[in-house]
């Protein structure tokens, strides 16, 4: 093993504080495990992280499909079904185990407050994932671009729609929704954490995530799977997406991205990962009895 992967595993490794409180122990292990296996086993991490964006992609999929049956039947809906059939991607993440960017934006942020990581290593494994997670959106699209279900698709598609809209935001709208869309996912991710019900899990991500999407809210991968399937499964050649939809250029895509990752690491890892390893390490009496 290297002399850098060595002291990142006694990084990862090192004794954490003492466990307190529900959302400390269990994102405490949960920084020490993602930590530990990005430092011991990095094709594994990789894999996970790939993984994460095959699943939302697919979830993504189901969702737009879903939501532009009912639109043909019911104009004005397709975009609450598709919001509320969204969760789909996040809940498969949750279960199986993938590493979605958004969410490890969170945790490393809270490992690194409570001293687990440092930062400049919380930092590299964000980016790492950000990348691996835009890896499996395009294998998933590059697939479905293919398919009887999704191939081929016109600019009257929801999955147009969808897209447009989000390419015709300017930066500070981007930025600011991106900050409520992690912090709403991070919210579902902190909750699922300590529920144990899991009728209760399933309901309370179906509508939590549900709200950020209804409401158009700008999340980093959901938006890598939204252009991917739209570059590669809208029009009739491979990747003619930008021929059915005008604003598909890689100059309002990259843009979309920066500001959406800008925000969701604001949202998720500074508002929801900060401020929870801040609350839950307080020292007088009233903080630790409230502590989570």
């Amino acid at each position: 093993m290297s002399e850098n992967a060595s002291t990142v595993e006694t990084e990862a490794r090192a004794t954490p504080a003492p466990l307190d409180g529900a959302v400390n122990a269990a994102a405490d292990k949960a920084i020490l495990k993602k930590a530990g296996l990005f430092a011991d086993d990095p094709l594994r991490y990789s894999v996970r992280a790939i993984l994460a964006g095959v699943y939302l992609t697919l979830g993504t999929a189901f969702a737009v499909v879903a939501g532009n049956a009912v639109e043909g039947v019911a104009p004005g809906l397709g975009a609450v079904v598709f919001g509320m059939c969204f969760f789909v991607g996040l809940a498969m993440i949750l279960q199986v185990g993938a590493e979605l960017a958004t969410g490890t934006m969170m945790f490393m942020v809270f490992g690194a407050v409570r001293g687990h990581v440092s930062w400049l290593r919380a930092a590299g494994i964000i980016l790492w994932t950000v990348v691996l997670n835009l890896v499996g959106a395009i294998i998933v699209a590059v697939m479905l671009g293919q398919s009887g279900k999704l191939g081929g698709l016109g600019a009257d598609h929801l999955l147009a729609t969808l897209s447009d809209g989000k390419l015709n935001k300017g930066p500070w709208g981007i930025f600011l929704e991106a900050i409520l869309a992690n912090f709403l996912v991070n919210v579902t991710i902190v909750g699922g954490l300590i529920m144990k019900d899991y009728a209760g899990k399933f309901l309370f991500t179906q509508f939590v995530i549900g709200a950020f999407v209804v409401l158009g809210l700008e999340h980093l991968i959901a938006n890598f799977s939204l252009f991917m399937l739209s570059l590669f499964c809208l029009g009739d050649g491979f990747m003619d997406g930008g021929a059915v939809l005008d604003s598909l250029t890689w100059s309002n895509v990259l843009d979309n991205w920066g500001m959406a990752l800008l925000g969701n690491i604001v949202g998720g890892g500074l508002l929801v990962g900060g401020v929870y390893a801040w609350l839950n390490q307080g020292k007088s009496k009233g903080a630790q009895l409230y502590r989570d």
